[in-house]
């Protein structure tokens, strides 16, 4: 006889009291009856594991365990089994512009790589790590045939990723993203401030110091006191300045639709920072030059990772919701959720 829990009647827990009946065959050994209505060995309805994996998708493992008066790895155990059902086949038909990133798993240098069909704003795939042989591993699943059909790849300036897309998408273009080269350029503007500061009088050092949020911030979002603040930052140093004002000409360089007239404008932006003979200013323009392939690129397919960094804070979410646990696997079922359209299971 078995007890197998089932959807609540009102506010009261409801089980199933059924015989399961058991066969001992001398040739296939010992046989469960199999339920249309629970797995072998749940002890839950199918239904009922159904409603639980529902409330997962809205709120805590914990909120879901007090409210149906389980435990909370029974919750997980319940739910992880569902997830695995539903992304147990990969869709990765039709792929043709994707979005390559990492996202912290942990505290400190632990990592995810995260792969968006960028068409139709779904996760593709996830793994742990972001090495070459992390994201190898996703063109290995993706297949040859597959892997020739994708036209672009959005990713950022990480050259282990740039690497495996080459490798096993010699004929996708690397489209760099423009949000992660401004990012790394504003660390530049951060150098230089900071290189100005050490180099300057007492009284200089007092418009210099605190000045590192007004100059990383966009104009339209300085307020009044910012903005004069600013201003006189930039009249007392000149190096500051043209770190600063080269902010905004890079920025420019995604505005171009042909790759002609987007080369004439790195090269330009490119001359004014080695010329500066500043010298963060002078490596970053050699990094811009190296990777210059991919920032015209976007002439050709005017991609980024922006919707990707959209997913982040639906990310976020789930971290404080699945992660505690320390279950990778679990982790990288809840974002392929979390992250994309929810099934119509009516």
């Amino acid at each position: 006889m078995a007890r197998i829990r089932d959807l609540p009647v009102f506010e009261f827990k409801a089980y199933l009291i059924i015989d399961k009946h058991r066969t001992d065959c001398p040739i296939c050994g010992v046989k469960v009856e199999k339920l249309e209505f629970a797995d072998l060995y749940s002890r839950c309805t199918t239904r009922f594991e159904e409603l639980v994996a529902r409330l997962c998708r809205m709120t805590s493992l914990k909120q879901v365990a007090e409210l149906l008066d389980l435990d909370w790895k029974t919750v997980k155990a319940i739910d992880k089994k569902f997830l695995e059902k539903q992304f147990a086949i990969p869709d990765y038909d039709g792929l043709r512009l994707l979005a390559v990133d990492e996202i912290a798993a942990h505290k400190g240098h632990n990592y995810f790589t995260v792969v968006m069909d960028l068409e139709r704003t779904r996760i593709v795939w996830v793994s742990k790590g972001r090495k070459q042989e992390t994201l190898d591993q996703f063109f290995k699943e993706l297949g040859t045939e597959r892997s020739d059909k994708i036209e672009a790849v959005a990713c950022d300036m990480w050259d282990p990723y740039i690497a495996s897309i080459k490798k096993h998408a010699p004929r996708a273009k690397i489209v760099l993203d423009k949000f992660h080269v401004i990012k790394n350029y504003s660390k530049v503007i951060d150098k230089v401030r900071n290189v100005e500061f050490k180099k300057a009088t007492e009284e200089k050092k007092q418009a210099i110091k605190g000045t590192k949020y007004l100059l990383l911030k966009n104009q339209d979002k300085l307020k009044t006191d910012e903005k004069e603040q600013l201003q006189k930052l930039l009249e007392l140093n000149e190096n500051i300045n043209i770190a600063y004002m080269l902010k905004d000409d890079l920025k420019g360089l995604w505005d171009y639709k042909s790759p002609g007239w987007a080369n004439r404008h790195l090269d330009s932006w490119i001359g004014i920072a080695t010329a500066s003979n500043i010298n963060p200013l002078v490596k970053f323009a050699q990094t811009l030059d190296r990777y210059r392939y991919g920032l015209i690129n976007h002439c050709y397919y005017p991609i980024n990772t922006g919707k990707l960094e959209g997913m982040n804070n639906k990310i976020k979410v789930i971290k404080r919701i699945a992660y505690g646990f320390h279950d990778d696997d679990y982790f990288i079922l809840k974002i392929k959720q979390g992250c994309s359209p929810p099934l119509d299971t009516s």
